[in-house]
């Protein structure tokens, strides 16, 4: 992996956001906050017989947050809530230098649309950043109301 991908990644995704909306109906939600930085992120998500149909976030922050945000959600729609969970633990397992739990084959493809944010452990200061919006997914899929960076 290199830092110059996550680069790129980053600000397309801060420069052209995606599904940055808000989403009129919704089954889950949950807001998330980093109150050291300012970082806010809404998820919303849109969840029909255990898989997520849509995914929207509203937020405002710095650029790494709302791509952030954007990478989720654009990754996590049609994905069920088990794989979603199964994605959540590995990302934050490799950002903090963790052993990740095995992920089936099936996954492996958006693992490796994802896998660039782990460089972001390069720089400490910033990987709440990346995780406030996985975080706040978590959080939704799981019935909490709100996140915090804190964790």
């Amino acid at each position: 992996m290199d830092i110059e991908h996550l680069k790129e990644l980053i600000a397309d995704h801060s420069k052209h956001p995606r599904n940055k909306q808000v989403l009129e109906t919704w089954t889950h939600t949950c807001e998330g906050k980093n109150p050291l930085c300012g970082d806010e992120i809404c998820i919303r998500l849109q969840i029909e017989q255990a898989q997520i149909v849509t995914a929207a976030f509203q937020g405002r922050g710095c650029g790494i947050s709302q791509a952030s945000a954007s990478i989720l959600t654009e990754t996590v729609q049609g994905l069920s809530i088990t794989d979603c969970l199964q994605i959540y633990e590995t990302l934050h397992a490799k950002i903090l230098n963790q052993t990740p739990p095995n992920l089936p084959p099936p996954l492996h493809e958006v693992w490796e649309e994802l896998e660039p944010l782990v460089e972001i452990r390069l720089n400490p200061m910033r990987v709440k950043c990346v995780t406030l919006a996985w975080h706040t997914l978590h959080h939704a899929l799981i019935g909490l109301d709100t996140a915090s960076s804190e964790h």
